[in-house]
């Protein structure tokens, strides 16, 4: 019998071992459950999953299965894949009960499906009021923990949003006291917290009744999110029932990133006095702060002991946090023979080398195999600044937006600024500066006001001396000073004697330093 010819063609969509394709049978909702799945899990373009949604979607119509909830689940999940087609999920939820209140567990799902398809947060509070007001939804604990989750990962800005679910979970009971609500409480900290409320988060934790290992850490991170890492370090030593490797982590990762690492290397020696078991997460932190104090001889431990402990223990942040370790503290030959045995490698490792690398970096950006971002083309820039390569850079910069889709930012403008400051050509900078998109920032203007007293430009400095004034007002002194100084490198004493009354004009207006002594506390010195 001759084969289909379709065959070949749909082969790649379907799972091996299917059941057969018997009209309206279990075995039929068997078959599209697997195909579900299937495509779930081998969802690539946004294009290719819409369309295996669409074939599936019409099954279930075509066979009267648009209220089996198990298909409807997994429909939901593809939803989500196909590019955000929240529109098309909502309606796979509706068709499941369409003359009861919508099913929890479905809602739930698509509210997940939502938040992870990186819909904003106001879309996502959108879609939970028409769910509780038209579709009759009773969102209970794990609602309102996705939502607060999703708006926590968004960062800043949320907090109208946050303080809205807040008020909605505490009408509904969602607050009240029991073990399956200490998810939203926790959730809801971390929402105050991205949004640098931390009143609001300790409010919620000290309303806590029983709190959890998982609250106490939640607390703690807090802290450290909203920068006040003396604050998290009291809390950590004299609060805490009990500190666990992710308590530990946290104040090792919040010492090694707020330029305290070595503080951050004697918390991990605490740690290991204590007996408690570091993690992979821990030991970037500690590379962290290695890379700060340029501790080669700690890297090379942590290095030594990730081999020791074997592939259970290594991931691509490890492998690249070891790589920036090794960049910062000069060893670019071991950085770079690492960079060459990962197993796998992303954006962040390729961008990390490049920067790293100075004559090979436009070579092994040629060889990278992941699409670059922003960052990596700033690298790029970097290096073809410090190289001297001005034609490449400005290649690359010209081709971001229409090769690689990526929108120059202030950044990519200021390396080229400061590229042909560096190789002198100020009137290339300043051409730039004065045809950028946005207002240039100081770091444009000051590297001009260096190219300037590189090449003697008098004129020019002084224009960009009076665009740092007006940007920064309170660093004004500083970049007068240099001015005066370039006058008075060439003899225009007048000139330079006009700056320097600016400069003293300018002192005058500030206030004088006075200090105080408290007397239950040391004496403070304002200056």
């Amino acid at each position: 019998m001759p084969s289909d010819p379709h065959r070949p063609r749909c082969a790649a969509l379907l799972p091996p071992n299917l059941p057969p394709h018997i009209p309206y049978s279990r075995a039929l909702q068997q078959r599209l459950y697997l195909v579900a799945q299937h495509l779930s899990r081998r969802a690539g373009s946004p294009s290719a999953a819409r369309r295996g949604l669409d074939q599936l979607h019409a099954q279930l119509l075509l066979n009267g299965f648009t209220r089996k909830r198990f298909l409807l689940a997994k429909l939901l999940s593809l939803a989500a894949a196909a590019g955000a087609d929240l529109p098309r999920a909502e309606s796979l939820l509706l068709s499941a009960s369409p003359h009861s209140p919508a099913s929890p567990t479905l809602a739930n799902l698509l509210l997940r499906a939502a938040a992870g398809s990186g819909a904003t947060p106001s879309a996502l509070l959108a879609l939970f009021s028409r769910l509780v007001g038209r579709h009759g939804l009773r969102p209970n604990a794990f609602s309102f923990s996705t939502l607060l989750a999703a708006l926590a990962s968004a960062g800043a800005g949320v907090l109208p949003h946050g303080r809205a679910l807040h008020a909605h979970a505490l009408a509904g009971g969602a607050l009240a006291p029991s073990g399956e609500n200490g998810h939203v409480m926790t959730s809801l900290m971390d929402v105050y917290a991205a949004d640098r409320q931390l009143g609001d988060a300790r409010k919620v934790f000290d309303e806590m009744p029983g709190k959890s290992v998982a609250a106490w850490n939640c607390m703690l991170a807090a802290y450290v999110r909203c920068g006040e890492l003396d604050a998290a370090l009291r809390f950590f030593g004299h609060e805490m029932p009990d500190r666990d490797a992710v308590a530990w982590t946290t104040v090792i990762g919040g010492c090694a990133n707020s330029g305290r690492a070595a503080e951050a290397v004697e918390l991990f020696m605490g740690m290991r006095k204590a007996r408690v078991k570091d993690d992979a997460v821990t030991m970037v932190a500690l590379l962290t702060a290695c890379a700060e104090l340029g501790d080669l001889e700690l890297g090379r431990w942590v290095h030594m002991r990730v081999d020791w402990e074997g592939q259970q223990r290594r991931t691509v942040l490890l492998d690249n946090a070891l790589i920036h370790m090794y960049l910062k503290c000069g060893a670019v030959e071991d950085a770079f023979r690492l960079f060459l045995m990962m197993p796998k490698r992303n954006t962040i490792s390729w961008t990390t080398m490049i920067l790293g690398l100075a004559r090979e970096a436009l070579d092994l950006f040629h060889r990278m195999q992941e699409r670059p971002d922003g960052a990596t083309l700033l690298a790029v820039l970097r290096a073809c600044s410090y190289a001297g390569r001005i034609d490449d850079g400005r290649r690359y910069f010209e081709s971001m937006e229409r090769i690689y889709g990526i929108i120059p930012e202030i950044q990519h403008y200021g390396c080229m600024v400061d590229m042909f400051c560096r190789w002198r050509r100020l009137h290339e900078a300043l051409e730039l500066v004065e045809n950028m998109p946005f207002q240039p920032n100081e770091g444009a203007w000051g590297a001009i006001l260096s190219g300037c007293r590189r090449e003697g430009n008098l004129e020019l400095a002084a224009k960009a001396t009076d665009r740092l004034v007006e940007l920064l007002p309170e660093r004004a002194a500083g970049h007068l000073v240099l001015l005066a100084n370039m006058y008075a490198g060439v003899g225009q004493w007048e000139q330079a004697q006009m700056v320097r009354e600016r400069v003293a004009t300018l002192n005058a207006e500030k206030p004088a330093g006075r200090s105080w002594v408290n007397q239950n506390e040391s004496s403070i010195v304002v200056a």
